[in-house]
C-alpha cells in the first residue's frame, strides 16, 4: 500500500477515490451534490497535481469534506477502480461506515445509511457475458456499504485486490466471491435501483453516469453542470 497522507474521515461518509483528471471532471461536482442533500463526503486523490492541493484545501474550509492523497506511479483505469476498496480499511479505523461510490456519482436526494454490517448492489449477470465477466456482473460496484462490523471482508476483499493481477471487472469479482463467503456470517443489506440507477430517474437518491452517459446524457449532464457552476461562483 502508498503512502496516505491527509485527513481520514469520522462517522458516516460517502467515499470514492479518483485520479486528477476525474477529481476535477466529476470529484467536485459530486462534492457539492452530497452537501446539498446533507452528507459529508471523503476523496482520497490519487497523484493530485498542484493545483488540485489548493483546491482540495479550500473545498475542505468551505464544505462537509475530508480528503486524503497518495503518490504513485500507476496509470490505469483498472487501478483507479479498485483503488476504493484496497484503502477502505484505513479508512474503517476511523469512519463508521463508508457508502462506497463512483466519482462520476450525483446524490440527487437524502441517502440513510442502512443498519446493516455490509451491501452490495446485486443484478442478473449482463445478458451474453461468460466467465469473468459473467461473475463481475453480478455486482455493481457503485454502491458499498462497509462497517467497522465487516471490517474483515473489508481487509479480505482489499488483500485480494493487491495480490491478484489488475484487469478490468477484478473489483465486481472479487466482492461478488467474497459476497458468498460472508453473506450468511453478516448481516447483509442489497441495495436497488431506487438507491441507485443510471437512468436518471427523480426520486433514486444516487446517480451515477455509467460509460458515455456521464458525458452526453442531458439530465445527468444538467444537473452535473448546475453543481459545477456552484463552484465556480
Amino acid at each position: 500500500m502508498f503512502e496516505i497522507k491527509g485527513d481520514k474521515p469520522m462517522g458516516d461518509v460517502l467515499f470514492a477515490s479518483c485520479d486528477s483528471k476525474y477529481f476535477n471532471n466529476f470529484g467536485i461536482p459530486l462534492l457539492y451534490s452530497a452537501n446539498d442533500h446533507e452528507h459529508t463526503l471523503h476523496l482520497h486523490v490519487i497523484n493530485p497535481t498542484s493545483d488540485d492541493i489548493v483546491t482540495l484545501k479550500d473545498l475542505q474550509v468551505k464544505k462537509d469534506f475530508t480528503y486524503t492523497i497518495e503518490e504513485n506511479n500507476i496509470q490505469s483505469r483498472e487501478y483507479y477502480s479498485c483503488n476504493r476498496f484496497m484503502v477502505a480499511p484505513t479508512f474503517l479505523e476511523t469512519a463508521d461506515r463508508l457508502l462506497i461510490i463512483d466519482t462520476d456519482c450525483l446524490v440527487m436526494n437524502k441517502m440513510e445509511f442502512p443498519e446493516a454490517d455490509f451491501g452490495l448492489f446485486l443484478r442478473d449477470p449482463l445478458p451474453g457475458t461468460v466467465g469473468w465477466e459473467q461473475e463481475g456482473t453480478h455486482v455493481a460496484a457503485g454502491m458499498v456499504l462497509l462497517s467497522k462490523q465487516s471490517m474483515e471482508f473489508a481487509k479480505d476483499l482489499s488483500k485480494a485486490l493487491y495480490e491478484h493481477e489488475l484487469i478490468w471487472f477484478l473489483d465486481q469479482v472479487m466482492l461478488w466471491r467474497l459476497y458468498n463467503v460472508y453473506k450468511d456470517e453478516l448481516f447483509f443489506h442489497q441495495f436497488t435501483a431506487d438507491d441507485m440507477d443510471w437512468e436518471f430517474l427523480p426520486d433514486t437518491k444516487i446517480w451515477t453516469g455509467k460509460g458515455p452517459r456521464k458525458y452526453d446524457n442531458e439530465k445527468y449532464c444538467g444537473v452535473q453542470q448546475k453543481y459545477r457552476d456552484m463552484h465556480v461562483s
